[in-house]
């Protein structure tokens, strides 16, 4: 029975790892693994690892950028290996070091490892979160994954929805802290490892991003990303980079110049013929690097087959509005590369997002507006696109980081779910928590809160998209020596004014207006590669990998999904009152833009992840 359990859990992850599965069952514990086989690609080196000398075993997905080193270090001492693998090498640091072996390591890494000398397994997750790691408990034990579906394949774990977390991905895109979407199953938390024990389990956080070891010192950051891009290159194993032509995928792009000793592609996608298209500054970086280079037009970016065929491989709903881009993208890179090198983190660590981080600018202006007269006050806050109320510095941030706000959440939800939404008051204290958790001002909350729940939401995205089509991503600046330093420097390196009377010109302006206009997101990268890297590049300002959602929302290519919740029985009808969604839908298609049409892209992929739960 716990053969056949444990090999249809496998087997929903089989698009993880199409080279090889392997399963160990025994008294104690089971293993399934599905490999992407990367480093030693032999089958001695697929997993479950066994390690008969030490009475170990593990079951491990990602990378131990660091193996190398760690390897010659275990040498010396004396161990020996059969393998040329980083498995093997992190079963024999822990033979050595222990648990605290995983302080030694670095590289994105989730991993489980039993030890038969003790009776005891650990879960363990790498300190930023790149790599996803969920489990649940069960009567006789936990169970867990690298995805909540295969977790659902075992008997006893419900699919019963978690109210906190559907709440929490329609208002923010994703599900913060331990909760998923699932009320039974839970998420490892970045820096944790969790102990299981015949008698007990405990979790023990060995790594807080506001205290990261291992800063590099001694290092500039040019010399830190440069060495983290190298490291990610493997001698046998071509490596491949999307290049969207934006600043942070191409200083990637240039690290991987200046280290392959290949001649690596770059992969852009196309998404658009307007003023989304980023194709033309791509082809100009991969032009002046003497790149490799592929477009790839992906004309169902928004397409509804590929959201239900990505939705059924996440077993979670799309929330960002690239995700399915990507993975049609990296479909297209799956044709040749196995290793995508990926921009992602850079936002979040060097502070590229201006309307969020320029709060500060924000809560001065409205203190200075709350003295006077509301005759005076009221049109210069809305001018300024200042909150109406007088906001306190939480509620000002929540309302600029919020999708869907409780109160249109109440508006639209049906009698019973309404009652439900009480519910997001355990969401909004957590949130409130995790924000005042962060530091001491304004600026040390904010960028606390994106590198310790933000960036770890949108890795575990990247992650399950491009291993959707068997492709691993990698994000360099995610590095734990980068993120140390990075956050060790100020507020003004990173977020600039392009001159000195900059900031009084802003005054009069909403940040909408101002931003990489008046200042300077990611300055530090910006200086650091300006010799580089094309003029366009370094000056542009950041676009992404957008969609027009404003234009999709009310145009013929959305129609198939508004056909999902305006038709038929829609299982979104359970949570939200379609006549009143009607009417929200009518009213705001009137003056549509991109906030409205990320609002509509939620409810619709949650209406397609709805339908695809068991009943």
């Amino acid at each position: 029975m716990t053969e056949r359990n444990l090999a249809r859990c496998a087997q929903s992850l089989a698009h993880r790892g199409p080279d090889a599965s392997g399963s160990c069952v025994t008294s104690s514990f089971a293993f399934a693994h599905r490999r992407l086989a990367i480093i030693d690609p032999d089958p001695r080196s697929n997993q479950p690892f066994l390690d008969e000398e030490f009475g170990l075993t593990l079951t491990y997905n990602g990378e131990i950028y660091n193996y190398r080193d760690l390897r010659r270090d275990l040498l010396r001492r004396g161990y020996r290996f059969r393998t040329e693998s980083d498995t093997e090498v992190l079963c024999k640091a822990f033979a050595c070091w222990g648990i605290d072996s995983v302080k030694r390591l670095r590289g994105m890494f989730a991993f489980a490892i039993y030890d038969q000398k003790t009776g005891a397994a650990f879960l363990v997750r790498d300190r930023l979160g790149v790599k996803p790691l969920y489990y649940a408990c069960v009567d006789n034990g936990f169970v867990f994954a690298s995805q909540p579906s295969a977790i659902l394949q075992w008997p006893r774990v419900r699919a019963k929805l978690d109210p906190v977390g559907l709440s929490s991905f329609l208002s923010y895109r994703a599900v913060f802290g331990e909760r998923t979407l699932f009320a039974d199953v839970r998420k490892l938390q970045p820096g944790t490892w969790l102990k299981i024990t015949a008698q007990s389990h405990e979790q023990t956080c060995w790594s807080d991003p506001a205290y990261l070891d291992d800063g590099g010192d001694c290092d500039s950051l040019e010399t830190l990303i440069g060495s983290a891009v190298e490291e990610h290159l493997l001698p046998h194993t071509p490596v491949a980079a999307l290049l969207s032509g934006g600043l942070d995928s191409s200083i990637l792009a240039f690290e991987l110049s200046r280290h392959s000793s290949q001649r690596p592609t770059c992969f852009t996608g196309i998404v658009s013929k307007d003023a989304y298209d980023e194709s033309p500054y791509a082809v100009a970086v991969a032009k002046s690097l003497k790149l490799a280079h592929v477009l790839v037009r992906l004309p169902g970016a928004t397409s509804l087959d590929v959201v239900t065929r990505l939705t059924a491989l996440r077993g979670h709903p799309v929330g960002m509005h690239n995700e399915a881009a990507m993975y049609l993208l990296a479909r297209a890179v799956s044709q040749s590369h196995k290793v995508l090198l990926t921009g992602e983190g850079a936002d979040e660590i060097f502070l590229g997002y201006s309307r969020i981080f320029r709060l500060p600018f924000d809560l001065r202006r409205q203190a200075l507006l709350a003295a006077l007269p509301d005759v005076i006050g009221r049109p210069v806050r809305r001018h300024l696109g200042l909150p109406k109320f007088k906001a306190g510095e939480f509620e000002f941030f929540l309302a600029r980081y919020t999708y869907f706000p409780q109160a249109e959440k109440l508006l639209l939800a049906t009698p019973e779910w309404r009652k439900e939404i009480v519910h997001d008051a355990e969401l909004i204290d957590w949130m409130n928590d995790a924000y005042h958790s962060g530091g001491a001002t304004p600026v040390e909350r904010i960028r606390q809160f994106f590198v310790r729940h933000h960036l770890p939401a949108l890795l575990e995205m990247v992650d399950n998209t491009t291993m959707a089509a068997g492709v691993e991503s990698r994000v360099p600046f995610t590095d734990h020596r980068i993120v140390a330093l990075a956050l060790r420097m100020s507020f003004s390196e990173h977020l600039s004014w392009k001159h000195a009377f900059a900031p009084f010109q802003a005054a009069l302006q909403p940040i909408a207006k101002f931003s990489e206009t008046l200042d300077v997101s990611k300055a530090a990268l910006r200086s650091l590669y300006r010799d580089h890297l094309p003029t366009s590049v370094i000056t542009r300002k950041k676009l992404g990998f957008p969609l027009p959602l404003g234009k999709w929302a009310t145009e013929q290519s959305s129609a198939p999904f508004r056909d999902l919740i305006f038709k038929d029985s829609p299982a979104i009808a359970d949570y939200l009152d379609i006549g009143a969604l009607r009417r929200w839908y009518a009213r705001r298609s009137q003056a549509a833009n991109d906030a409205f049409g990320k609002q509509l892209w939620l409810i619709c992929n949650l209406e397609v992840f709805l339908r695809q739960l068991p009943s």
